[in-house]
Formats: structure tokens, sequence, C-alpha cells
């Protein structure tokens, strides 16, 4: 079996974070937080390790400012519903998948509009897309760091600084970067960073993360939260404000041991060895005349290690199922990012779509190579 969807989430997991899993629902899981004995406390001390890497590895102000939610989605749901009003414009990328474009949607009957600008491989003219989109009522600007479909890098540290010149808030979708580019929060300001813990931090489903800069959000989920039990409303202080009910402590523990692993690897080599692997494959597809790829080049630094691609004439989900019967597992369709896919034209067909991670190896993408020439002979 050679897996390459770790755009959706990745496979196998380093043996320390499964485990990390294994030793915390073994030995400590209980509630965090919520009791005065001594397994309660281990549980709550693990979720506070697992903060306090997470502030070191992204630069964050502090580690009351990492907010863990179930997923990216939430931590996207979180900034989406607990900022925005009646009136306000938001400004998303053209790259942007649907758990922005979704939530949007359900709140343009209370008058919240949005508008998308275009993605140019020229960063300054993408800094000119947004500039030239905003509005006097526009409040927040959401972008992707990098397309979870074709893998296009957005220049967020420029976009921030734009966004903060005009006095507007700024939120990164890190789901496809977090773990392969360098996020500083300190130095850059991001007003919120959403991320996924089960992608290329290697942690275990469920899990995410919000990094918060700017705290005037309301919360999404209201209820318990092991602290100021006494009072009817919904506590102030970080992070129990964003993290009402029981938390994931086994996949939080097994997260920790994620951001070890990435920390430990190095995130530039880690982005070193899956760009080698994803220009390899990009190359030999695009000296197949059957293939169509979709990246006018496949430049270091300005592409995450994602390729989307099709062989003419044929259906983007049959031909992951023909891989599959290779042993090889990719993912077709439109990746949750219809707008992604409307912008690149391939929304009637979708792109299969291959994502390396950090155990997969050339041989991996010659044999990928080696089945796709012997498909389109």
């Amino acid at each position: 079996m050679i897996y390459l969807d770790n755009g959706a989430t990745s496979f196998p997991k380093p043996l320390s974070v499964r485990q990390n899993v294994d030793i915390s629902l073994k030995k400590f899981s209980a509630n965090p937080g919520r009791s005065g004995h001594s397994l309660s406390l281990r549980a709550a001390k693990e979720i506070f390790e697992c903060r306090k890497r997470l502030k070191e590895l992204f630069n964050a102000n502090s580690e009351e400012e990492i907010i863990f939610t179930e997923n990216c989605t939430m931590a996207l749901n979180t900034v989406i519903f607990g900022l925005l009003s009646e009136g306000d414009h938001v400004l998303i990328s053209s790259m942007e998948h649907n758990s922005v474009t979704r939530p949007l949607e359900s709140i343009k009957d209370k008058g919240v509009t949005y508008s998308a600008f275009d993605y140019s491989y020229d960063d300054n003219e993408t800094v000119d897309n947004v500039r030239n989109l905003i509005k006097p009522e526009t409040k927040l600007v959401i972008c992707t760091h990098a397309s979870n479909v074709f893998g296009f890098r957005f220049p967020i540290e420029r976009i921030c600084a734009l966004c903060h010149a005009y006095g507007i808030l700024f939120c990164v979708d890190s789901a496809q970067s977090a773990g392969v580019f360098d996020i500083d929060v300190g130095t850059n300001q991001y007003d919120f960073v959403c991320m996924s813990g089960h992608k290329s931090l290697y942690g275990p489903m469920g899990t995410g993360v919000l990094i918060l800069n700017n705290r005037n959000l309301k919360p999404l989920l209201y209820g318990g939260t092991g602290t100021e039990s006494i009072k009817k409303s919904q506590p102030e202080g970080l992070p129990e404000k964003f993290e009402s009910g029981t938390q994931n402590m086994n996949g939080i523990s097994g997260l920790k041991a994620g951001v070890d692993f990435v920390k430990n690897r190095g995130i530039k080599n880690i982005y070193n060895h899956e760009y080698k692997l994803a220009k390899r494959l990009f190359n030999g597809l695009a000296n197949n005349r059957k293939v169509i790829t979709y990246n006018k080049s496949f430049d270091y630094g300005k592409v995450a290690p994602v390729v989307s691609f099709n062989i003419d004439g044929v259906y983007s989900e049959d031909l992951v199922a023909k891989l599959n019967k290779y042993g090889i597992m990719t993912r077709g369709g439109l990746h949750c990012s219809p707008l992604a896919h409307t912008t690149m034209n391939t929304i009637e067909n979708g792109t299969v779509r291959v994502v390396p991670g950090a155990f997969n190896t050339i041989n991996d993408i010659n044999y990928l190579l080696n089945v796709i020439r012997k498909l389109t002979n």
C-alpha cells in the first residue's frame, strides 16, 4: 500500500503519537481540570504541555491563547460566528475551503457579505487584489496559507500587514501548511490562526487548534469549563472561554507527540523532503501528454507539496478507483473546495490530488508515475 492522501489526514502516524495515545488511555485518562485528584491533574498537565509546545512551535504570545478545537473547521467557525455581525464585509481568497464559504453563506441573511480576491503567482498582484476589494465595512480577511487542492502559497505575512494598515482583522487557514511552512504568530501578529492537528502536525483525528491574538470573539459553544462554575455566564478567561465541554485529552496527548515529531525533524526538513517528492511527481506528470496539470510551475517555496492532475477523458474519481487497485491511495473530486475548482475551471471533473508525507519515499512516487504511464498507454 502507498498512502498519498496526506492532505486529508496524515498516515501513518509517528510511533510516538500512537504510544502517547495508548499511554494516556491506560494511565491517566481522567477528565482534565474537573477534579482535584491526581489522575485529573495529570491529564490537565498533559494538555498544558501540548499548549506549551504549540506556543513554541508557532511563536505564539502565550499558552492561554492556544485554544483546542475538534478540527480546523471548528476553529474557523469560531472566528466567523464569534466575530461577524450585520453590516460586516469579509474578504476571502479564491481558493478557500467550504469550512470558510459555508459558514459565510449561512449568515448572508443576517446582513454579512463577502467577496473573493484572486490568487496570482506574483505576490505583488495577490496583495493588490486584496487591496482593490477592501471596503469601508470590511472587518475581516480570511486567507488559506496554502491551497488544499493546488498547493498555491499565499503571501500571508504581507496580506496581514496590509489588513492591519487598514484596521482590518486577519485570519489564517493553515490546515494545509501548519507543520510544512513556518508560521510566526508573534512576529506577524496574525489575529487568528486556525489549523488541523491531524494533518501535517501528525496528531490524531479529532484535534484542531485556534491561536488567538485578538480576544474579542464570542464563543462558539457555551457550557461547563471546570472553572468559575458558580457563574451563570461563560468565563472570560482564556482558554476556558472557548473550551466548553470535556476535552479530547487522549487526542491532545497524541498531538503533543506529533508536535514533538515536527519540531525534532524540523519544519524546513519536512518541507524539503515532501517538496522533492511532489516536484518529482509534477515533472513526471507534466512530461506525459495525456496528463493535465494545473500549476504553471512548481517553484521551491511557492507551493505546498500538493499536486493535482487529471488524465484527459477520465473522470477524476474513476482514476482514483483505478489507482486504488494498484495499491495507491489518493483523493479525487472537489476536495471540499468548489470555489478553488471553479477558479481553476476544474469544477466539472474535479482533480486527482496527491499529497506526500514525511514517511513517503521517492520509490512511492516512481511507482505512481509508472502506473500513470501504464494507464495512459
